[in-house]
């Protein structure tokens, strides 16, 4: 793994303000090997201590988006002035435009330590991206909770305060468009009609019963994180669902907040071909129903 800058967080406002370390970490594989995890728990949730400031960290997986990158660090840098335990770990998969450019140049001339950025070639797929991000964020940085947010800010930030509150009573949180009000969801009608669909495929082949499992809104605790990034393994359309069916197995609670897709990700050009997206859905489906069989996910 290629060009992964390294700034670890502060824990308080103190913090921030001292000089920052910059260091280029030595090249990183993809991680390949399981994480040592229990076996599935019957009872799910177990409570949370934290007696501190949880530290946080969001994967934000990236691909040619030179063309609202800036606008989404503008963001950031914003929200980081309130939220000083938190790490945004950019994870460029394979970008071909200036957008590694464009987030280096940030990284650097920024005074804090609150941005990095992990980039490789090829291309890997959303699912991969969010992956590699998780499981060395996991490794090289400090958490406790994990959390994976869309790079063009789908959802808002303020969104990630409502995710944590979430991940105080749930191991595993998911954003639900569901949720917000049919006036507010700004969902174009070719994605309802494809997430309909999805959504009863779900229900007969994984027994799956929740409204709305691809927002790219999630967040984990650590232990969470840990196993479900260990044993997931599909990287394209339906990495997300791999995850809750994941969640589900292995016994982790799962919550809901409202996501409320923003006005400028509603006014993008749908990329869904129903015909062809809906077959893929299925035949993602019927992977992980598969690898479950096959004992993959044990």
């Amino acid at each position: 793994m290629k060009n992964m800058i390294r700034r670890w967080q502060s824990r308080s406002r103190q913090a921030r303000d001292r000089p920052a370390s910059t260091a280029l970490l030595s090249p990183i594989s993809a991680p390949s090997g399981e994480f040592l995890a229990a076996p599935p728990r019957q009872n799910g949730l177990e409570p949370l201590p934290l007696p501190h400031l949880a530290e946080v960290v969001i994967v934000l997986p990236v691909y040619n988006e030179q063309a609202c990158i800036e606008r989404t660090l503008n963001a950031i840098e914003a929200y980081l002035e309130n939220h000083p335990n938190y790490i945004f770990l950019f994870v460029n998969d394979g970008s071909r435009d200036r957008t590694v450019a464009i987030l280096t140049e940030h990284i650097r001339t920024v005074d804090h330590q609150q941005i990095q950025l992990l980039s490789y070639q090829p291309q890997g797929g959303k699912g991969h991206a969010i992956r590699t991000g998780m499981r060395c964020s996991q490794s090289e940085l400090p958490g406790d909770f994990f959390c994976f947010l869309d790079s063009d800010l789908a959802y808002s930030l303020d969104h990630l305060d409502l995710l944590i509150e979430q991940l105080y009573e749930d191991e595993v949180v998911i954003g639900c468009r569901n949720q917000v009000a049919a006036s507010l969801q700004r969902v174009s009608p070719l994605r309802k009609v494809a997430g309909k669909i999805y959504n009863w495929f779900s229900r007969a082949i994984l027994g799956l019963s929740y409204r709305d499992m691809q927002a790219g809104l999630k967040g984990f605790r650590r232990e969470a994180a840990q196993v479900l990034f260990a044993k997931q393994r599909l990287t394209g359309f339906s990495f997300d669902v791999e995850l809750i069916y994941l969640a589900h197995k292995w016994g982790f609670s799962i919550g809901e907040i409202p996501a409320t897709v923003s006005k400028s990700h509603q006014a993008k050009v749908s990329k869904v071909n129903l015909l062809q997206d809906s077959l893929k859905m299925l035949i993602d489906l019927l992977k992980i129903r598969w690898n479950d069989l096959l004992g993959r996910y044990c």
